[in-house]
This record gives C-alpha cells, structure tokens and sequence, in this order.
C-alpha cells in the first residue's frame, strides 16, 4: 500500500501536469490564432542598385500605411530600367474568400518620369477611379506610393489620398497586430 503522505504527492504531481498542459495548449490556440489572420511568413525588405550602361533598381517588400497592412498580406518587387524607362511592379497577395485563403498575382508597368541621382519618380497610372505614382528614394532606399481619387471621373467617389511605404513583410505583421 502506498502511504496517504505519497498518494497526496502524486496528486499534487498530477495537478501540476494538467497546469501544464493546460497552458501549452493556451499558447498553441494563442499562436494558431495569429497564424490565421497572416498565414504565411512575408519577405525581408531588399534594395539593391546596379550601375553599368543601363542602371537598374530593385526593391521588395510588403506595401504598409502607419496603420499596418492595407488589405490582404501580399508582398511586392518593383524593378526600375533606366534605359527603359519602365518599372514593373509585381505583387502577389492571399485574399480570403469564404475563409478559404486564394493566391492573386499583379502586373504593373509604369512609365519614369524622371530618373535622378537621388530619386526615381513615375508618371501618374490612371485607373478608372483611381491615380497612382512610385516614387523611390535612391538615398535613403525605400519605395512609397501614393493612391488619390482620380477627379476626371465624376461617377467615383473622393476620397482622402493614401501614402504606402514598401517595408519588411515582418514589420508589416507586426503593425497589422
């Protein structure tokens, strides 16, 4: 027989393990939760220059405000040509739908204003309701963009202009917290 001195150690020894367990499963909810509101790992912020004939300027990220992620978690490359004159900005975002979560790819070609030794700034991409410039900071290395009603269309609706800035896809989950 075992004593009542043992036995009332045992079911200490028991309380302790279901404390446990209890708080394990707490954290896995916890991070199974955050899991699905940005279900996969956005990318590291990349800048890079290259110089020769035709100089070209590459940068990735995930577009966010000061407020966090504009919509669904995406990230995005931008690839500006000197000689070209173009930069094609590539975006891939999960939007959910149903709460099943759909992979959507983008294509934007836009045409450079100007190219300078500080900065490299579009020409306005006209879209329906919507005007949209790339302005990249060679400088500082970072890309903004700027998103304002398109005024010569009288069926959209004005509202207020939007800034994004392209940053680090975990910077851009932690704001989205």
């Amino acid at each position: 027989m075992v004593s009542p001195r043992v036995h009332r150690y045992v079911r200490y020894a028991e309380i302790v393990a279901v404390a446990a367990l209890l708080l394990f499963g707490l954290r896995t909810y916890y991070e199974l939760t955050q899991l699905r509101k940005v279900p996969v790992a956005l990318p590291n912020y990349e800048f890079e220059m290259s110089g020769g004939a035709d100089p070209v300027v590459r940068t990735r990220g995930t577009w966010t405000t000061g407020s966090g992620i504009p919509a669904a978690p995406q990230t995005t490359t931008i690839e500006c040509g000197k000689f070209s004159l173009r930069c094609a900005e590539s975006s891939a975002a999960i939007v959910f739908i149903e709460g099943k979560g759909l992979l959507e790819s983008r294509l934007t070609e836009f045409e450079i204003d100007r190219w300078t030794d500080k900065q490299i700034v579009t020409k306005p991409l006209v879209d329906r309701c919507t005007v949209r410039t790339l302005a990249i900071d060679l400088t500082e290395k970072h890309a903004l963009s700027r998103i304002s009603t398109n005024h010569e269309d009288s069926r959209c609706e004005t509202v207020p202009d939007r800034s994004y800035e392209l940053v680090a896809g975990y910077k851009a989950r932690e704001q989205g917290r």
